[in-house]
Parts: C-alpha cells; structure tokens; sequence
C-alpha cells in the first residue's frame, strides 16, 4: 500500500489549534491535582472517547474490518485493565426512540458498520468508518465512488462528503448543491473536508493484485502497508 493512503503533515493552522488546545489543558484544577493519587488515571479516562475503525487485508485475499467505540467516554477504567468503558446507554444516536426503552438483555442498535465489498467470490473492498450518525453516509458515498465512479479508495475516502439529518442537509466544499432540491431542509456548508463526516479507512485489492490503502484525513486515518 504505502503513499496513496498516507495522511497529509499538518498545516500551520492545524499546529496553531492543537498548541492552543494543550495549553487550555493547563488549568488551575490540573495543576492543583498533579500531585494528587490517580489523578492521571481520571484525566486520560475523562478524555478517552470517540470511535476506532482498521481495515487488514492479505496477501491472501483475507480480509478483516473491526469498528470499536468508547462513544463520549463514561469516564470509568475498569481496574487493572486499562479499559475504558463506553457510555453507550446514554448515547443518544442509539436511543432514536428515547432513552430506557430497551428491555435488559436486547441489543441495541448501532451505526458502526465494518464492511467487505465482494466481486467473483474474492473480496475486493474492505472499509468501515467512525462518525456516529455519519458512518452511514460517509460509508455510502465511499461505496458509490468506488463502485459506480470508478475511484480507488483513497480518491473515494478523500472525495467531498453530503449528510442528511433531521431537515438539515450538511456539505463540504467540492459538491455542486445548485440542482438539490431543499423542500423545507435547511443546506449547511463547511469551508473544508470536517471530521464531522465520519472517518472512513478501508483497503482495496486491485485488478493486478496490487493493494492499496486509504486513511480518512478528516480523522487523521493513515494506510501502512508491509
């Protein structure tokens, strides 16, 4: 795999924002609390949230896609283990009905969505996506270009992205919206490609065999290969 799929350095600006937001960090409760017990272990467990998703395929056509999520982070590491437990029952994307009306034992539902596209009994595609409500999408369009545009993924994982949500239509630059009809949904544009599209990471098998990767710059996603 190797370059097609490598994430681009950041930019001054992107420097600029995480420099502030390390200093933000510093505030008069974190450095009251460094001395104090287990206060390393409640900072990083405040902060661990978010969703992960790998993509693996070998040389041998297997083929693997695994999408894990903390959600926001429950705040809690299970002792010993250095797990952080998700706060699933309290995400409001998996309750669409409203929260407390899944009777105990039932699964809930979830839109992470670890994908393999086959072609003649082999698989060709293997993606999936972080994103919350915006796997669904950020996975279809990725599909769509793959398949009917004829992109390789990483084009297809770097293309401008559309969500739809809750009468409110969400684009990034690139995507001609002219001819989308509103009828009554609100068209809200962002000024780049935003991690607020889903981070999708997927991996291809080309016609000659070859392997390529692609890791979603919106999430800083990266493709290794061996």
């Amino acid at each position: 795999m190797g370059a097609p799929g490598a994430a681009t350095a950041p930019d001054v600006r992107a420097v600029i924002a995480e420099m502030e937001a390390a200093q933000a960090e510093r505030t008069p409760e974190f450095l009251a609390g460094l001395r104090a017990d287990g206060f390393l272990e409640r900072f990083i467990s405040s902060r661990l949230g978010a969703t992960t998703h790998i993509s693996v395929m070998d040389a041998a056509g297997m083929a693997c896609g695994v999408t894990a999520t903390n959600g926001e982070g429950s705040g809690v590491v299970v002792p010993g283990t250095g797990i952080h437990l998700n706060n699933v029952m309290g995400e409001q994307d998996l309750s669409p009905q409203g929260f407390h009306r899944h009777p105990p034992g039932t699964r809930m539902p979830s839109m992470m969505a670890p994908t393999l596209l086959m072609r003649d009994g082999r698989v060709e595609v293997v993606l999936g996506s972080a994103g919350s409500n915006r796997i669904r999408s950020a996975l279809l369009q990725s599909i769509v270009g793959v398949v009917d545009r004829n992109l390789t993924v990483p084009d297809a994982v770097r293309a401008p992205r559309v969500h739809c949500e809750d009468g409110v239509i969400y684009h990034e630059p690139g995507i001609d919206m002219g001819g989308v009809p509103l009828d009554g949904r609100q068209l809200v544009g962002f000024g780049d490609l935003n991690l607020f599209f889903g981070g999708v990471q997927a991996v291809q098998r080309l016609a000659d065999g070859r392997m390529i990767g692609a890791g979603d710059p919106r999430r800083g996603g990266v493709a290794l290969g061996a």
